[in-house]
Order: structure tokens, then sequence, then C-alpha cells
């Protein structure tokens, strides 16, 4: 496949990969069947909850020196608050300066829906120069502002003319996509289409990796730094000129093929900088396969098998300790496409026992169609089959059906809100909430310790079992099938 940067908008998932929302079968079933898209997207009758695509297009707000246009309801622009919140978060953990977002929503109104917002939107543009002096403006559209078809192109070429900055479109409308990862995509076309220059004739041979994170902790500066190489976080937490460099760098790596996969894509092919074909940095084997292929692809082949073997002989005690504790317990994993695997991955290097997981979408293919960088092939084959395999878009009435038909000892998973699912059932969680922080060889025994730790809370939830109601009937919590609510075409053929 090929990434347009030629065009304003990115193709949703559905469309480009054949992403579903929901699939119960094998594993194995779910990658032989994805291997030519041959999975039909299903949908539910009944959904309690989803998340928009503009939730997680938010990325691109946390470009220093940049600006973003709400151009929505006021409504839309509440995702800038919880933003704003985390930067914080993780300006202290960086010990960076505190960041607030420099944000702007047009409003859009009733009246709006009839005459149109381009009023409003070249107002807070200007508003947001005056306001901000950023480097950079990114225009995030809605629901609204595509329903009533807004001409952002056209507005954004007046305004780049008359102001002499760069302004971004970012097409995140929540109806356009029903996986919410597609905001991923919307961000890394934006910042990539616009921002991203091609590499000066000046540049010497250079030392820097692209990293595309979610959060931008510094986890992978002791592990590539014992190559001699400097990772470069995007989006979150990167300046306007970091970005502009992008084209410069060594190669691109991710923490996660939802996230990364199209910015990989995008540079390689746009200007060669090589994506790494390879799992994400989970777990020990996963990590030693990584590593060596950053190595090879950055010429440090010469360094890199004495760095695995110091590694390995640091961690072993504590690795050794946590695998007597976590040996055969059984685990039920939670979260998205390849970041579900990479947990999974985690779980497997202390031998635990996994009961079944649950994905929150799936993509069938990647954009660069790499078979090194289908996580759900990988973990296949490195791991073995997974029996209770399913696809669920965050459901918690579906989520509960499946945790109580098991007997487990801990949940691990993405997202908060999910966690308190299992708690009330009486099941001990850990919630990877920053997910750098169990990248490599020390973010493995991060992720053992965090685990022994968890499971020693099974008193604590099993009491908030005793006192916790869930908003179901009883005919539903007697419900012999969890996916009763689904529908749509079968698999095909």
């Amino acid at each position: 496949m090929t990434v347009n940067l030629n065009l304003p908008e990115v193709e949703p998932r559905e469309r480009r990969l054949g992403s579903l929302i929901s699939f119960h079968g094998t594993a194995s079933e779910c990658y032989e069947k994805s291997l030519n898209k041959g999975l039909r997207m299903q949908d539910r009758s009944f959904s309690q909850s989803g998340s928009c695509p503009s939730t997680h297009s938010m990325n691109t707000s946390l470009i220093r020196g940049a600006a973003i246009i709400m151009h929505s309801p006021v409504g839309c622009a509440s995702d800038l608050i919880s933003r704003n919140n985390m930067i914080a978060v993780y300006s202290a953990a960086n010990q960076q300066p505190l960041y607030n977002v420099p944000a702007i929503c047009s409003n859009l109104n009733e009246h709006d829906t009839v005459y149109g917002g381009a009023d409003k939107l070249r107002q807070a543009v200007r508003e947001a120069y005056r306001r901000f002096s950023p480097k950079v403006i990114f225009i995030h559209t809605s629901c609204v502002s595509g329903i009533i078809g807004e001409d952002i192109e056209s507005i954004v070429d007046e305004m780049e003319e008359e102001l002499g900055i760069i302004i971004s479109p970012v097409y995140c409308e929540g109806f356009r996509s029903k996986i919410w990862s597609t905001g991923f995509d919307t961000t890394a076309h934006a910042a990539i289409r616009k921002i991203v220059k091609p590499p000066s004739q000046e540049v010497e041979v250079n030392n820097i990796v692209n990293i595309n994170n979610f959060q931008g902790t510094h986890t992978f500066d002791g592990l590539l730094g014992k190559l001699g190489l400097v990772p470069r976080y995007f989006f979150p937490f990167s300046t306007v000129e970091e970005v502009e460099h992008m084209s410069e760098a060594l190669a691109t790596a991710h923490i996660c093929q939802t996230l990364g996969t199209y910015t990989g894509t995008a540079m390689e092919q746009e200007y060669g900088v090589p994506e790494i074909q390879a799992p994400a940095p989970y777990g020990l084997e996963w990590t030693d396969q990584w590593i060596r292929e950053v190595a090879r692809v950055t010429g440090r082949e010469h360094l890199v098998e004495q760095v695995i073997r110091e590694e390995h002989e640091r961690i072993a005690p504590q690795l050794a300790e946590l695998r007597s504790v976590l040996s055969g317990k059984v685990v039920y994993v939670l979260g998205g496409d390849s970041y579900l695997h990479s947990m999974v991955s985690c779980c497997h290097s202390f031998g635990m026992t996994l009961a079944g997981s649950i994905a929150y979408h799936r993509d069938q293919i990647y954009d660069n169609e790499s078979e090194e960088l289908n996580s759900l092939g990988t973990m296949l084959h490195s791991i073995g089959e997974v029996e209770k395999y399913t696809v669920c878009n965050k459901q918690p009435y579906e989520m509960i059906k499946l945790l109580k038909e098991e007997v487990l000892d801990v949940v691990v998973l993405r997202h908060q809100q999910i966690a308190i699912t299992a708690n009330k059932l009486g099941i001990p969680t850990f919630m990877v909430s920053d997910p750098n922080r169990i990248v490599g060889y020390d973010g493995l025994i991060y992720f053992g310790q965090s685990v022994a730790e968890a499971i020693l809370s099974r008193r604590l939830v099993k009491n908030i079992a005793r006192h916790a109601r869930f908003p179901y009937t009883q005919w539903w919590m007697n419900q012999s099938d969890p996916f009763y609510y689904e529908r749509g075409e079968a698999a095909a053929n």
C-alpha cells in the first residue's frame, strides 16, 4: 500500500485496512482470515459506549509551537481539557516546563449549521495567531463542520496567505470512522503533509531515531543510548522544529503498530527513512528482536550482541524472582489491537497462562503490509494459539460476560474505564497507564513488579465486588451469549 500525502484527508481504516470492531473465535482464525481482508465489518444493534476518532487525533495538540482550533460545537472541545491535564502530568514526569495547549474552539451553533461557520473559523484562526504566535495552526474538524460541508481547504489557503504561517487541517469527524485509531492517522497525515521538510543537504550522518509514541515518556533513552543512538519522540511533546527534521533520522520506530505504521510508511515512502521491521520492544524475546533490527538498520550490528548479553545479565535476578511469583498465574489481557499483543508478550516472558484476550479493534493489514510488523502473526508464532480471542470496541456489557466466565488471577489492560469493570467482578487489575513505561528490559521488570503487586490486591477487590452493582437486568446477566447484540455479515469464505 501507499500513503497519499497529496490528498487532504485520510481514508478511514475500515476501507483502507479492513478494520473491524467485532470478532470472536481463535487468534489463528482471526489471523488467517485477515490475510486477504477476509473478515467483514460487523456492528451491534446496541452499544453501551464508544470512542471518537477526534479524541485520538488530539496528539497534534501536544506539538510545542503549534496551536489547535476545534471547528466544532464547544462540547467537542472538552477533549482538550483531558489532554491538557495529561500534558501537565507528563511534563512534570519528563522534567519539562509546564505546557498548556494553545487552543480555541470556533463554537459552532444551530445558526451555523444552516448558514455555515466559515466566518467563525476565520475569526478563530486570527485569534489563535494573535494570542499564541504559533508556528503552525491545526484545524480539527467535527461532525458538525463535516455534515454542513464546510470548505476547509479554501479557508486554509486564504488564511495561510494572510498570516504567512502553516495551517494544516485535521479531518477527524466522528462519523467518518467507527475505528477510533483512524484519529492517529489523521494526526500523522496532517503533520507529515504540511510540516515535515526534505532532508537538508548540509546534514551530516546523525544518530537520531524517530519514535512514534503516545505520551513522550523517555523510556527509550537508555536502551538506544547503549547503541549510541538518540530517540526523538513524536508527536506528543515534540517541537515544530523536530517535526520539520523527521526526514533526517536514521530510522522510524514505534511503540505500537496500530499507532505508528502510518507514520513509518509515510516517512519511508516520501523521504527514504527506513521503518524498523520488527515487533515492538515488549517482553524479552521481542525486545531482543527489535534492538537487533534497529542495530542492523543503523549500522550498529557490531555493538548489539554485547548490549543484549549485558541487559540479560543485569535483569536476570529480578526476572527469575518475578517468574517464581508469576509463572502459571492466569491472566486475561485487554487492549488496542497491536498493544494487546505486546502486553501478551510481556505476560509470556513471565510464564503466565493466558485465559483469553480482547482487542478493542482489529486492523486486518497495516499500511506497509509488513509481515514482520503483523503483531497478531508474531504473537501466534512466538507464543502460540489463543483459544478465546475477541474483538470488542470497549463494550462493558460484553466484557463483563467474557471475564465472568473465567477463574482469573489478574487482568492486564489499557484504559482505566475497563479496569473498573474487572475490579467490580473481584479481579485484580494492572492498568498500563503509560504505554512507554513497559518498553524494553527495564520496562519488562516494571511490568512484572506491577502485575505482582496487583495480584496482592485480591482481598480488596473481592470486598469491592461484594458491594458493587452493575446496571444490567437479570436477563442479561443470565444470557448465555455475550455476543447477542452483534449483527452483520459473517466472515467471508
